[in-house]
């Protein structure tokens, strides 16, 4: 019975382990992949259902004991509803066929079914959470003690039923607490990677983000182009209103870029002080001309509210250059946005737009 029990459990926490890996690899990170782990997750805790039975306590020649109800409960607590119905359906099928279709087997295996439906459809509507948990595994566990004593010769006096309480409720607890911890832990890892990847007063990406991406770009050779947007003479502003309101500013100017990004299938990254940089995929020339006209009018019009309800108008300079029309590396092509926002400065140029074509033109 002890063999059993370390068995049992030993599975249980592999399939945590398991499961919480599939949801950083494929539902945390991977968002093409989050359709299918629902499918996976109810797959792999089918998996485990199956396993633990064929490591069960026998109750009687026909009744086993095992912490199915727990891998039914965490399987729907880390993919959600539909896995906990795919769970159901395979440990139950299983039970149906892996005995001798007798009477007891058929109606054991159709319960499993009946009980992971019912809990995943109350999940739809009621997530699982750790002030309700109690509320699910409750249920779970006399439903299946009433059930074996009214199905099966096992009587209230038997002291293996209660092992099988005992062990179903433990298990349970048990594993939600590693995977409570689990959770944190990830949570924990997340944020100090987000935080390691975005600017810190305006929450878009950072320069590290910035040069990852470009070199990416241009190692894998893929067109695109790279507007340097330079709010303009924003060193009056922060002397004018004071570096607090002036932050205020940048965060209100970010939002703004970040949301039109988002739209164009584009990268806002901030690199420092007042300069950002739209990274602008498969886009070419006359795209990036259009994206920088509309950004220029949007800031045009808008009017930036500070938190004394003061309103500040604020405008912008954008230097646009295309990979690989205007350069070859990363490098030279910051260069070169670097070199045409100087242009733009030395000509006293407010509110405008260069391209490095352009720019080539001129001289």
């Amino acid at each position: 019975m002890i063999l059993s029990l370390i068995i049992n459990f030993s599975i249980l926490f592999t399939f945590i382990v398991l499961a919480y890996f599939l949801y950083e690899f494929f539902g945390g990170f991977k968002k093409e992949y989050q359709p299918y782990y629902p499918i996976l997750v109810g797959c792999g805790a089918g998996i485990i259902a199956i396993l633990v039975m064929k490591t069960s306590l026998h109750l009687s020649s026909e009744v086993i004991g095992d912490t199915r109800s727990a891998v039914l409960l965490l399987a729907i607590i880390i993919g959600g509803p539909q896995a906990g119905f795919i769970t159901a359906v395979i440990a139950g099928l299983f039970r149906m066929i892996s005995a001798d279709f007798s009477m007891n087997t058929m109606i054991f295996g159709l319960n499993t079914i009946v009980v992971g439906s019912v809990m995943s459809l109350i999940a739809m509507k009621i997530p699982i959470t750790s002030k309700n948990v109690h509320a699910y595994i409750w249920p779970c566990v006399l439903e299946f003690l009433f059930f074996i004593i009214i199905v099966t010769p096992v009587t209230w006096d038997d002291p293996s039923l209660w092992t099988l309480t005992f062990m179903s409720a433990f298990a349970f607890y048990a594993t939600y607490g590693v995977l409570y911890i689990f959770k944190k832990q990830f949570a924990y890892t997340r944020a100090v990677e987000k935080l390691a990847d975005t600017d810190y007063l305006t929450g878009v990406p950072n320069n590290r983000i910035f040069r990852e991406e470009i070199n990416r770009l241009t190692n894998n050779r893929l067109a695109f182009a790279l507007i340097l947007i330079d709010i303009d003479r924003f060193r009056a502003v922060n002397h004018h209103y004071g570096h607090l309101y002036g932050d205020e500013i940048l965060k209100q100017l970010a939002k703004i870029l970040d949301d039109y990004a988002q739209e164009h299938n584009s990268l806002l990254t901030r690199v420092s002080g007042e300069e950002f940089y739209l990274i602008c995929y498969d886009a070419a020339p006359a795209i990036a001309l259009n994206y920088a006209s509309e950004l220029r009018m949007l800031l045009r019009e808008r009017a930036f509210i500070l938190s004394n309800f003061e309103e500040v108008h604020v405008t912008a300079s954008f230097s646009i250059v295309n990979y690989p029309d205007n350069a070859i590396t990363s490098e030279s092509l910051v260069r070169l946005a670097d070199d045409i926002r100087q242009s733009q400065s030395n000509s006293k140029q407010l509110n405008s737009i260069l391209h490095a074509n352009q720019l080539k033109k001129e001289h």
